[in-house]
């Protein structure tokens, strides 16, 4: 019969070597840039983030070809379009482009970019961009952010006033 291993308990820092979270702050989700990204700028802005390892900031080495294969996408064009999205609105900068040279494959690289909300290389302060970013009027990502507006807004309504969709959904049986 096999042993039953034990969790690992923290170490002398507190943190635990087993496990790794990404954390998306309350202010980007909550962001009018946030609601302008499709689901598969929010997937490749989730992988991007689970590169960072809280030192690597600047230096986060992604593709279009491996962001594609990430967001679990086939088409590599909607990859691209999401790393143009992300760029467009704020959420992330190049901080080197990409080269490739089929004999030097010392020099060969991808894209590496930086998320804007973390401090970046040399001790960089984090820049925000996108609390101020807004798409432009007529746009799809524009219609989407004015839909997930309104959602917020019908969402806090009912909260204030106590009536809640759970709570007033007709699939409930009242007893």
């Amino acid at each position: 019969m096999a042993k039953r291993q034990r969790p690992k308990k923290p170490n002398v820092t507190g943190r635990n070597d087993t496990s790794r979270f990404v954390r998306l702050d309350y202010r980007i989700l909550n962001s009018n840039a946030y609601r302008a990204l499709s689901p598969n700028d929010r997937a490749l802005l989730v992988e991007l983030v689970m590169l960072y390892n809280g030192q690597n900031n600047g230096s986060l080495y992604l593709s279009v070809r491996d962001g594609a294969a990430r967001m679990g996408v086939a088409d590599v064009n909607a990859a691209r379009r999401s790393f143009a999205t992300l760029q467009e609105l704020g959420f992330i900068q190049m901080t080197e482009d990409a080269f490739f040279q089929v004999k030097a494959k010392e020099s060969s690289r991808a894209r590496c970019w930086r998320l804007t909300w973390l401090a970046g290389p040399g001790r960089k302060a984090p820049s925000w961009e996108f609390l101020e970013c807004e798409p432009e009027p007529k746009t799809q990502p524009r219609k989407r952010m004015e839909r997930g507006q309104s959602a917020l807004k019908a969402h806090r309504k009912a909260r204030s006033s106590g009536q809640l969709p759970v709570l007033d959904s007709s699939t409930i049986d009242e007893d």
